[in-house]
């Protein structure tokens, strides 16, 4: 078995961890602890993560555009893999929730 190194973490990574780290401090000051999206089958508080307007690659490393409280929403997992997979409902939630 040949023995390599890990790749370090490039530019785009480096953006999301910061990006991350801004979402966290503003979650945290807007008290979101629930799924914003609710759609059927909904968890609730379970299982949340940041989903954002456009797949990641669409913001190309921009910590800014990340971050933008405009370009995410947290959501459940089962929320956001419906979403995700949705590009239609994904505008229609985000015109609900993000005006």
């Amino acid at each position: 078995m040949k023995r390599s190194p890990l790749n370090k973490i490039g530019k785009v990574g480096k953006a999301n961890i910061a990006a991350n780290k801004i979402i966290k401090c503003i979650v945290e000051d807007e008290q979101i602890f629930f799924c914003e999206i609710g759609l059927k089958g909904c968890l609730r508080g379970l299982y949340l993560q940041i989903a954002h307007r456009h797949k990641r690659a669409y913001y190309k490393g921009d910590v800014a555009k990340l971050a933008d409280y405009n370009e995410w929403v947290i959501a459940c997992q089962n929320c956001h893999a419906t979403t995700e997979w949705d590009r239609k409902l994904n505008e229609e939630v985000f015109e609900r929730l993000r005006p």
